[in-house]
């Protein structure tokens, strides 16, 4: 059970705590005990079970995690969680209320994620019809920091069929999520309606997506590098300077101050944003002391405050 490669291993070995994101479901199950095949010092693990109580099932699924640990002698943990939609359907809204747990465990905390080659499709033709960039195609990665934590999925490469052929294989039990076969999800529907309809047109298409994904990654980085070399240029102590900003075109320009906001934390402007800072910092008057506020809509980044101080950008984080 060695989904984990050299560098990925030696990262679980240097580890403070690692934290497994256990539904009970397959995916989880199997990452769960990848986890623990791959870990020397099992005292360092901890399940996470978040209970959305979306379902009359959440409490014995809850028990089922619980006991699954207790038999393997793994410490299990519990939070219940209250999803407040706010427009960015309820995938969104749970996603962003792990991730806000998530953020609870201390530094040198790597995360376990269940996330699997069909996961990684769905999740690139769901940016696809909401309108994505370069980074978008990229996909999930394997490693991803994420603030203070690490974010590790293991399984990325294999696919949902083999997960069950795993479990299957050793006979592991692990619980099933009706609300997966609820297509008024985005991501069911994707995966229930678009993709059997694709494979039975190019039957290869998920490897031609893994492949995609491989390329955008690596060109993103290099367009990425590019972008930080320029940032350099016109940074001083976490600020951009305004003068040197104006010398650019304006979409470099914005690519810029994305990187910028990027690598402090804060929401990264969305389109109509953007061009909200281009207009009030770069095309108003001298004198003129605007101040811009917003933040993402799935919660992921801190809230920012964008304003002029003695001809520099600087940023800062919203109280909300």
């Amino acid at each position: 059970m060695n989904f984990f490669d050299a560098s990925e291993r030696k990262i679980l070995q240097d580890s403070k705590k690692i934290v497994v994101a256990f539904s009970g479901g397959a995916d989880s199950t199997l990452s769960l005990l990848a986890t623990i095949a791959n870990t020397k010092d099992k005292s360092k693990i901890t399940a996470l079970h978040i209970n959305h109580k979306k379902s009359k099932n959440s409490d014995l699924w809850e028990m089922h995690c619980k006991d699954f640990c207790d038999t393997r002698k793994i410490n299990f943990i519990s939070e219940n969680v209250e999803i407040n939609v706010k427009g960015q359907g309820f995938e969104a809204a749970a996603r962003n209320e792990r991730r806000k747990i998530f953020q609870h465990f201390p530094a040198n905390t790597s995360i376990i994620l269940g996330h699997h080659a069909d996961d990684q499709v769905e999740t690139i033709l769901f940016r696809i019809f909401r309108g994505t960039a370069l980074k978008g195609l990229s996909g999930m990665g394997r490693v991803q920091k994420h603030n203070h934590i690490l974010l590790i999925r293991p399984l990325l490469n294999i696919s949902k069929d083999q997960i069950l052929n795993y479990l299957e294989k050793d006979k592991v039990s692990f619980v099933e999520d009706e609300s997966n076969d609820d297509d008024g999800y985005s991501r069911n529907y994707i995966r229930k309606n678009i993709v059997p309809l694709i494979k039975s047109k190019w039957t290869g298409f998920e490897k031609n997506i893994s492949r995609m994904t491989r390329l955008a990654r690596e060109q993103n980085a290099l367009y990425e590098a590019f972008i930080r070399e320029e940032l350099t240029k016109v940074s001083e102590d976490q600020n951009l300077s305004l003068s040197l900003l104006k010398k650019y075109d304006p979409f470099l320009r914005s690519e810029l101050i994305r990187l910028w906001l990027a690598d402090l934390s804060y929401a990264v402007p969305n389109e109509s944003q953007m061009k909200e800072i281009q207009k009030s910092f770069f095309e108003s008057r001298q004198d003129s002391n605007p101040v811009i506020k917003f933040n993402r809509d799935d919660d992921q980044s801190s809230g920012v405050i964008i304003s002029k101080v003695n001809k520099f950008l600087i940023a800062e984080a919203t109280n909300e």
